[in-house]
């Protein structure tokens, strides 16, 4: 019997770390002139060395990113969003730039790229989704 339970409790503890995986950058473009937006910000957080997952939206004059920072990073939180906030506002000044490190938020844009790269979204719906999420960020500021 404590063999059974040993097992249970080992298998219910490996199947909650899966839940942690990286799921990889993802990068999505509301409009095709964007692209070199998207390839820009996306070869520069993948070069940052203390996040290791992202989600960038680019959408009218927004940029929405979210991101994950490595483990080893968490003390540096603050001063990655700072250097993150102060690249983006210099290499595109004339963008509203929503950065968050904040997990609901990346999943809730995980699950609006999972949407749109469905075609679930219509162009208006993907920029009120959008939209909804950069509330959602403000208002846990």
């Amino acid at each position: 019997m404590k063999k059974f339970i040993l097992s249970f409790f080992s298998v219910i503890l490996l199947s909650g770390c899966a839940i942690f995986e990286q799921s990889g950058p993802i990068h999505i473009k509301i409009h095709d002139s964007e692209n070199e937006t998207i390839k820009e910000v996306s070869q520069h957080i993948e070069g940052t060395k203390e996040l290791y997952d992202s989600v960038v939206v680019a959408a009218d004059s927004t940029l929405v990113i979210s991101y994950k920072v490595k483990h080893l990073y968490r003390f540096e939180m603050k001063s990655i969003e700072k250097k993150m906030k102060n690249w983006l506002e210099e290499k595109y000044p004339e963008k509203e730039i929503v950065l968050s490190s904040d997990y609901k938020i990346f999943i809730e844009l995980f699950e609006f790229s999972d949407q749109w790269n469905k075609g679930n979204l219509n162009e208006k719906d993907a920029l009120d989704e959008v939209e909804k999420i950069i509330q959602l960020k403000k208002e846990m500021t």
